[in-house]
Parts: structure tokens; C-alpha cells; sequence
């Protein structure tokens, strides 16, 4: 699958301040750097002889390219986020490598039947790009928003609601594979909405966490980062491990360890590991590990017009569904996953289509790929695949033993280009496990 490649930046080059002219040669600046520490004071200047007492006014003085060091203790305070970084010179908020350093903040409980994310977390923040995050525990997460991210979303919604996916396709990249259209697409949503200040909150990144009470919840930001982080014992109503939404394309999200979520009173998508969500595209997650998931929380999810995502190597238990491709999917390629110990399907493909005589560009899943794959262990009568709505399927090599198809789409299986290991006969209850 095509896709623009994610910057990785290296400590060395998280601050990289003004370059000077040395006797003809570049001698980089060092970056500035804050120091935070509990016996510090305000008044001070931050240096390492002279810390902040808050990581708040720390935050307030940091420029592009300052280091946020913050030493071991707990600080009890919520966090805003007011500056930004820039590409080349990001703000780093960093563990000054002296014992374990704990950002947390006082919060009311979340109701349990919610269906919104929470916004009660530690860190927010509200269209500032280029942030990276470091090292820290993180009680009660981070919510990270572009500017005008609820128009861009409303719009979406209300597109969805009237049905028209048309229109929902023509915001560019999202009826097409063209990951390079990403530019353009915030461009177009101030046209639509009419809001001119609608930006995106580009760039953040969360590297080597751990994060508890609450997860990560990041709506209209792009070219992000959210990498081995341990994300564990969320409460319930605030929503999943790692959640991205409306129109946030280019995420790389690798390496984590998602487990613990409290489950809804009310929905699963309050409480799933991984979940992507409203027109997000041209995302990469890998490698992460979701586990021990109550209810009927499922591992990794993309819904609502989520498409052209990468999701492979991953590793998913103990949970409900394990991969679940929902509304209006286009695209998305499933691929090397392992699924173990699910209670109700391995992996899921639009399941509340399956009462429509014919599939739908509207709502169902549209040139899904589900190859190489493996559902090991499933509880009771667990079966390794459901299909509710399909078309131009391409499901193959899969260790899968069981599936479930509805009636509607075994029907039209063949009319829709869909094919299940290279033929055009749809699986049957009993399937023989194949090999990739």
C-alpha cells in the first residue's frame, strides 16, 4: 500500500536550536532545556540548579525546541498546552532520567454509559503541532483536538446521518488512495464549514509511557506518533487505549501494550484497545499487543469511513472481537494478525449490514484485504470470521476454522467481486484452515 513516510526523530534531534558559523563550520546550539523538579519554584529559572516547581509553568515558557525535563516525583496538575513546536525543532516534555516521573491530575469520575471521550485528562491541548511526549506516567491521559475539530467532525456526522457518503468521499483521499492528499483536506473542511481558523494538531507524539485512568483520545492531527507505550486500567465511560479520530491520516501506532479497560454500560466502542474512527486514513498499526478486554470490547476497530489502513503484526486476547473492520471501510488491508482466547470473532467485517439485500458504499466495508491471519482458541461457539456487509472482498491464507456469513451476503458473495481463498464460493460454517 502506498504511503508517506513517518520522520522518526531521535533524542539528539528532538532540539535542535540555531545553527551558528564556527570557523566555517556548523556547530549546533544546545538545545534550551527546563528543568522541573518537586523541590523546585516557580520563580525560578528552570535549570538544573534552579528547577520549576510545576510542570504547567514549564510548559508555558517552552519555545520549538525545548526540552522539558522532569524529574522523579509526582505532579499533581492538569496541563495545558498553549505553544507549538515546529517540524524540525519539536517541544519535548521528557523524564529527566532520575526515577520515575508522574504527571496526574485530579478528575470526577466518568459516567459509565457515556458515549463521548472523556475530556477529563491531565494533558490538553487544542490545535498545537509538534509535541513529543517521553518516558512519563500519565494518570488520567491526554486530550489532543486540532482547532475546530468539532466542526470538522459535526459535519462528518451529520453527512452520515443524511446518508450521503458521496459527499463524505470527496474530501480528499477519502473516496480515492491517495495518501499524498493529506494537505488538502483541512483546506477543504474550512470551505465546508465555514470555520476559517480550523487547524490541525500535527505531529504529536507519545513515545514510552505508561498511562493509566484514562487513555489517548486525539481528534484532526496527522503525522503523529504513539509508540511503546503501556496503556492499562482505564476507567469506564472515557473511552478506548489509543483513539484517533476525524480525519487524522499518517499515524504510526507500534509497539503498544493495551489492557484493562473498563468496560460501558452502554457500547463497545467506549472501551476497545485500538480504535480509528470517522474518515481517518492511511494509518500503520503493528505490532501491538491488546489483551484482557471485558464485555464486549474488541482489540483493534476501524469505523465510519476509516479507510486505506495498514493493521498487521499485531497480537490480540482474551477480548470479545479481536479485529473488527465497521462502517464504510474502504481499503483496509488485515494482515499477519493473531487473534487467541476471543468470545465472539476473531475478526469482524460490517456486521450490522447483515440485514441488507445488497451491500452499500454508504455503510458497508468496500475492498477489504484479510490475508494471513491467524484465530486460535476460540471460546464456546466463537467463530473465527463474520461478514455482515461486503463487497470486493479479498479474504485469503487466513488459519481461520469457522465463520459466519449472513444469509444477505452469501447471496451476493459472488455478484460483488468478493473472494474467499482465491474463489468465488463465500466460506461456510466449517472452514479448513490455509496457509500464507
Amino acid at each position: 500500500m502506498p504511503r508517506t513516510p513517518v520522520t522518526v526523530l531521535t533524542a539528539a534531534a528532538v532540539a535542535v536550536g540555531p545553527i551558528a558559523l564556527l570557523g566555517g563550520q556548523q556547530a549546533v546550539a544546545a538545545p534550551v532545556e527546563i528543568h522541573v523538579a518537586t523541590t523546585g519554584n516557580d520563580n525560578n529559572p528552570g535549570t538544573l540548579a534552579a528547577p520549576k516547581r510545576t510542570v504547567q509553568a514549564a510548559v508555558d515558557l517552552a519555545k520549538p525546541g525545548t526540552v522539558i525535563r522532569v524529574h522523579k516525583g509526582t505532579y499533581n496538575q492538569q496541563i495545558f498546552i498553549r505553544t507549538s513546536g515546529t517540524p524540525t525543532a519539536p517541544i519535548t516534555l521528557t523524564n529527566a532520567g532520575d526515577g520515575e516521573a508522574v504527571l496526574t491530575s485530579q478528575q470526577e469520575p466518568d459516567d459509565c454509559a457515556a458515549t463521548k471521550p472523556s475530556q477529563r485528562r491531565t494533558i490538553r491541548a487544542e490545535g498545537e503541532t509538534d509535541w513529543i511526549f517521553r518516558g512519563l506516567t500519565i494518570v488520567n491521559g491526554a486530550f489532543i483536538v486540532g482547532d475546530r475539530s468539532d466542526a470538522a467532525f459535526d459535519w462528518h456526522y451529520g453527512r452520515v446521518l443524511a446518508q450521503d457518503w458521496v459527499s463524505r468521499r470527496k474530501v480528499p483521499g477519502r473516496g480515492v488512495n491517495n495518501p499524498d492528499s493529506t494537505p488538502l483536506v483541512v483546506p477543504y473542511l474550512r470551505t465546508l464549514t465555514g470555520k476559517a481558523k480550523m487547524k490541525s494538531a500535527d505531529r504529536i507524539q507519545f513515545w514510552n509511557n505508561t498511562i493509566r485512568g484514562r487513555g489517548v483520545y486525539l481528534s484532526l492531527g496527522s503525522y503523529g506518533q504513539f509508540r511503546n507505550n503501556k496503556v492499562s486500567d482505564l476507567i469506564c465511560g472515557s473511552g478506548p487505549g489509543f483513539w484517533l479520530m476525524t480525519f487524522s491520516d499518517h499515524w504510526t501506532i507500534r509497539g503498544n501494550d493495551i489492557s484493562r479497560i473498563s468496560p460501558s454500560s452502554i457500547t463497545h466502542y467506549m472501551h476497545e484497545g485500538i480504535r480509528i474512527g470517522t474518515a481517518s486514513n492511511y494509518n500503520y498499526v503493528a505490532e501491538n499487543v491488546v489483551h484482557d478486554l471485558e464485555g464486549d470490547g474488541r482489540g483493534i476497530n476501524t469505523d465510519v469511513d476509516s479507510s486505506y489502513n495498514l493493521i498487521q503484526f499485531n497480537k490480540v486476547a482474551n477480548v470479545a472481537i479481536g479485529y473488527n473492520d465497521q462502517m464504510a471501510g474502504w481499503g483496509n488491508v488485515w494482515q499477519y494478525n493473531e487473534v487467541r482466547n476471543f468470545r465472539q470473532l476473531g475478526f469482524g467485517v460490517r456486521l450490522k449490514d447483515f440485514a441488507l439485500t445488497l451491500p452499500s458504499k454508504d455503510t458497508s466495508a468496500n475492498g477489504i484485504v484479510v490475508r494471513c491471519n491467524r484465530a486460535l482458541l476460540p471460546v464456546d461457539k466463537a467463530k473465527s470470521l463474520g461478514v455482515g456487509g461486503v463487497m470486493g472482498a479479498r479474504i485469503a491464507g487466513n488459519n481461520f476454522t469457522s465463520s459466519w456469513v449472513s444469509p444477505n451476503a452469501t447471496a451476493y458473495w459472488r455478484a460483488y467481486d468478493n473472494l474467499f481463498n482465491g474463489g468465488t464460493q463465500p466460506p461456510g460454517p466449517v472452514v479448513e484452515p490455509a496457509t500464507c
